[in-house]
């Protein structure tokens, strides 16, 4: 829960664009948002930046956990957009 709420402050701070450069990004991170957003993801193993479907300003990734896929549109000062693939 530290972690995540040490993500989150991270997100705040920088205008929600913590994650748009990194192409590769913490699946552990990604997955508490999708989990504090009412979904489940047991097991997260990857978070990886969409290219095609990504914006400068907002960044898309495919988190992979054992149990599902999400499409995840990282939107600043929002709840993120959050698709089940």
């Amino acid at each position: 829960m530290k972690r995540f709420l040490v993500a989150v402050a991270a997100l705040c701070a920088t205008g929600g664009y913590a994650l748009a450069d990194d192409a590769a990004v913490d699946a552990k991170l990604v997955a508490d948002q999708v989990r504090n957003q009412g979904l489940t993801c047991q097991d997260p193993v990857s978070a990886t930046r969409d290219e095609a479907e990504s914006k400068p300003e907002l960044p898309v990734y495919v988190l992979t956990c054992a149990d599902a896929s999400y499409s995840v549109k990282v939107v600043p000062d929002q709840a993120w957009v959050i698709t089940k693939q």
